[in-house]
């Protein structure tokens, strides 16, 4: 979101002046924009994954390294979206920031770890977030096969720790699911919202399409005043 802040607003007024001049095409735009921004998104998810995997040691394996990086480049992606949307909407950065962030915060607690037990209205506008099926796929990675000790103090009457294994842990959280659905979830989310993205400018730069709107409007107004003439005149 904040890379999207600091760039788009200013490539977006440019965008603006050269459509209405027809130099070139939102698809043009959107484009470039994309092929701009992927390869920085890439690094920056290969450091986070190198980071995540073997200096905080989620799990020491190469598998772990390229999730966490696909994970943060898909969530960096759809933020980037979210603030090409909101940007798009708005044309105040201040405000369009503050709406973003409204909308992630409210993602990130609706994710799986911090909100477990949510309304069934909520959980349905969960699945188009995309920080539930990064959860969704990083918990169950990360965490079959580990093992977990306590101290004596922390045992439980049986003897036993209350968490002892990393299944134990996907119980209690209910994130014992097939992660390899949501990795693909989460990769139509990212081309998902792109999408979106490309077509709300596309909208809002419709001149065509606000034409016949005003036309179907006007023409509206004429045929409810032309009842009222023919009264009168009757």
């Amino acid at each position: 979101m904040l890379q999207n802040i600091a760039i788009y607003p200013y490539e977006r007024d440019v965008f603006y002046r050269e459509e209405s001049d027809d130099c070139y095409s939102t698809e043009a735009f959107i484009l470039q924009y994309t092929t701009l921004e992927v390869p920085f998104e890439i690094i920056s998810a290969l450091l986070y994954g190198i980071i995540s995997a073997y200096a905080i040691g989620v799990k020491r394996t190469v598998t772990m390294l390229f999730i966490s990086s696909f994970n943060a480049f898909c969530i960096t992606s759809c933020g980037e979206s979210l603030g090409i949307m909101f940007c798009t909407l708005f044309s105040h950065v201040g405000f369009s920031v503050n709406i973003t962030s409204i909308v992630l915060s409210i993602a990130t607690v609706l994710g799986g770890v911090m909100s477990l037990n949510i309304p069934s209205v909520l959980q349905a506008v969960n699945h188009l977030s995309p920080v539930k099926y990064s959860i969704s796929n990083l918990a169950p990675y990360s965490m079959h096969g580990r093992t977990f000790t306590c101290a004596d103090k922390q045992r439980l009457p049986n003897g036993h720790c209350p968490i002892e294994t990393g299944e134990q842990v996907l119980s209690l959280y209910n994130l014992n699911k097939d992660p390899k659905i949501n990795l693909v979830a989460l990769g139509i989310c990212v081309v998902g919202y792109r999408l979106v993205a490309y077509t709300l400018i596309k909208v809002v730069r419709s001149r065509t399409l606000w034409k016949n709107m005003r036309e179907r409007l006007s023409k509206a107004q004429r045929n409810t005043k032309d009842p009222v003439k023919d009264s009168k005149s009757t």
